[in-house]
């Protein structure tokens, strides 16, 4: 399982210490296949740092070994949206495949298992990939093609700015709760929540999407799901006619025309499943 903790403000002073502290938890918990985190530059550029081998040095975000991606990476945070991730591959493991998924200038971290039979991924192997895809023209029903169990943050910019998806089915865990910072802390555990500097931690309602325009300013929609496949026709059982009709005596005298000539005794042989006598 990986795990997260998305805030939707933070210290931007902080920003290295708080991601520092939650690469060394999801260390410690077994989510080391890959580290990553996204913030967005107070002159509004996207930036994220990403390795699927890091390792973690005194000088955090900063990678040592292994694949690296980054973008504006020494760039300082807005104190806005903040993702932060630690993988456990269910996949395979590459700077690719490394959250956060990057595709349409958006950015995305996951936990859970997911597939699609419609939507196919474009860049990565990662199912993640999938949730950003249907997430790409901010239409939830497109969730509806996902199948399997999730609980993401994703950051997208639209005309008059950035803003934050925060979603989980009702399979996946994901806690949340007000932080020190007058914004939202989600996380996949309470300690990730604590690690988030949240002040509070509940765990977040089924099957909820919640968009957010700024540190508390958001929407809340419905995370829908494919209808059920139609029930199967229920096996008609075959009516026996009454004994008593014209049809139930023709088909037996048809059927046995040389075992029973005698009707008397036709009754008791007339739901038998006996082999027919060959001449």
């Amino acid at each position: 399982m990986c795990k997260i903790i998305i805030q939707t403000a933070h210290n931007a002073a902080n920003l290295k210490t708080t991601i520092a502290k939650a690469w060394h938890y999801f260390d410690a918990t077994g989510e080391r296949d890959g580290f990553g985190a996204v913030w967005l530059s107070p002159n509004g550029k996207l930036c994220w740092i990403k390795s699927s081998a890091p390792k973690i040095d005194s000088r955090p975000p900063r990678f040592c070994l292994g694949f690296t991606d980054h973008q504006n990476q020494d760039e300082p945070s807005n104190g806005g949206f903040l993702l932060i991730h630690g993988r456990k591959a269910t996949c395979h493991k590459s700077a690719t495949n490394t959250h956060p998924i990057i595709g349409h200038g958006s950015a995305l971290i996951h936990n859970g298992i997911v597939r699609s039979e419609t939507i196919e991924n474009e860049e990565t192997t990662c199912d993640s990939e999938l949730l950003l895809l249907a997430m790409k023209d901010n239409d939830a029903q497109k969730l509806a093609e996902i199948t399997g169990y999730f609980a993401f943050g994703m950051v997208q910019p639209t005309a008059t700015g950035w803003q934050m998806h925060v979603a989980k089915d009702d399979t996946a865990k994901l806690f949340a709760g007000r932080n020190r910072s007058h914004g939202y802390t989600f996380g996949t555990t309470p300690d990730a929540c604590q690690i988030g500097d949240a002040k509070t931690c509940y765990e977040m309602r089924n099957d909820t999407l919640l968009t957010f325009t700024g540190p508390r300013k958001h929407s809340t929609r419905k995370v829908p799901h494919a209808p059920p496949p139609p029930k199967p026709e229920p096996t008609k059982q075959k009516v026996w006619p009454s004994w008593e009709s014209v049809e139930a005596r023709d088909a037996y005298v048809n059927r046995y025309p040389r075992q029973h000539s005698n009707m008397a005794d036709a009754e008791s042989f007339m739901f038998a499943d006996e082999p027919q006598e060959q001449p």
